[in-house]
């Protein structure tokens, strides 16, 4: 049986802080809008691994590491969740560098429940009545977006998937999160080092390694890596529940800096979707609080 996790005062301000940090990403990323997405996303692919190369050399982690990478069948899991995360990470600066925050922020307010509908479809489980009326809500709002745009809201809907079938294939490998995301940008790597060769970016060009303009661009390791950490020491000290709605808390900021601090369009259609979603979300929460508590 699993040791209950009581939530602390230390804890809480740790979760509170990951999430914080997590829902001001925009900020830092709209700094950067003059370099191009795939630019930005290979400098923290490279400072993360960097940042994290020397975490796992001081914590001592290299050995159990290496034994486990030299498994094909890890490694191969590895690469492609390496593969899907970089996605994530590409399609959600994209979506800020192109002043598209809301539909980010979208994206994440719909990620629990694709998890519920990826648990239906993928694992066979079945769902609890108040989980398959918020699956169908969010659908609905889906459904919405396309009618109205004429297409299909790609931001909202990539976002959420890449990160759910990231964290189902991270739950098949031995991994913890440190770890796991040291050799996902290891494996990355040499791709961005070759992108950058041949890219006519700034980056490819030795003016800019030499300049200030590279201490912004290389802030993205320590920010990737930070609200990680703080989330994962979270985990030991804060309850489920309790940390399931403080998930929450991202989004929400990210939609209030979109709609007050980026003054992007927030009209009926919006309106109407998200609300969708919201209501979604409390359904999905009154049952996760109900079959907890039972």
């Amino acid at each position: 049986m699993s040791q209950t996790v009581k939530t602390t005062p230390k804890g809480l301000i740790t979760a509170l802080a990951a999430f914080l940090l997590w829902g001001n990403f925009p900020l830092y990323f709209k700094a950067l809008s003059d370099y191009d997405a795939i630019e930005i996303i290979t400098h923290r692919v490279i400072w993360t691994c960097v940042v994290l190369f020397v975490v796992v050399l001081l914590g001592g982690r290299w050995r159990r590491i290496w034994q486990v990478a030299k498994n094909p069948k890890w490694l191969l899991l590895t690469g492609v969740a390496a593969l899907l995360i970089a996605t994530n990470w590409l399609v959600y600066v994209w979506a800020v560098t192109h002043d598209r925050v809301l539909e980010a922020s979208l994206g994440y307010f719909i990620h629990p429940l694709v998890g519920v509908a990826l648990s239906m479809l993928i694992f066979k489980e079945k769902l609890r009545p108040l989980q398959k009326i918020a699956v169908v809500l969010a659908a609905l709002a889906v459904v919405i977006q396309i009618i109205w745009l004429g297409g299909l809201p790609w931001v909202s809907l990539l976002l959420p998937l890449s990160f759910a079938f990231y964290g189902v294939i991270q739950r098949n490998t031995p991994f913890d999160a440190v770890d796991g995301l040291f050799v996902e940008t290891a494996l990355l790597l040499p791709l961005c080092l070759l992108w950058l060769s041949y890219a006519d970016v700034a980056s490819s060009h030795l003016s800019l390694w030499l300049s200030p303009q590279v201490w912004l661009l290389s802030l993205a390791g320590p920010i990737t890596l930070i609200p990680l950490l703080l989330y994962n020491m979270s985990t030991k000290t804060v309850q489920f529940n309790t940390l399931s709605f403080l998930n929450y808390l991202t989004p929400s900021i990210v939609f209030l800096l979109a709609v007050f601090y980026y003054h992007e369009t927030f009209d009926l259609q919006k309106v109407i979707v998200f609300s969708l979603i919201w209501l979604g979300l409390l359904v999905f929460s009154a049952d996760m609080l109900k079959y907890k508590k039972g």
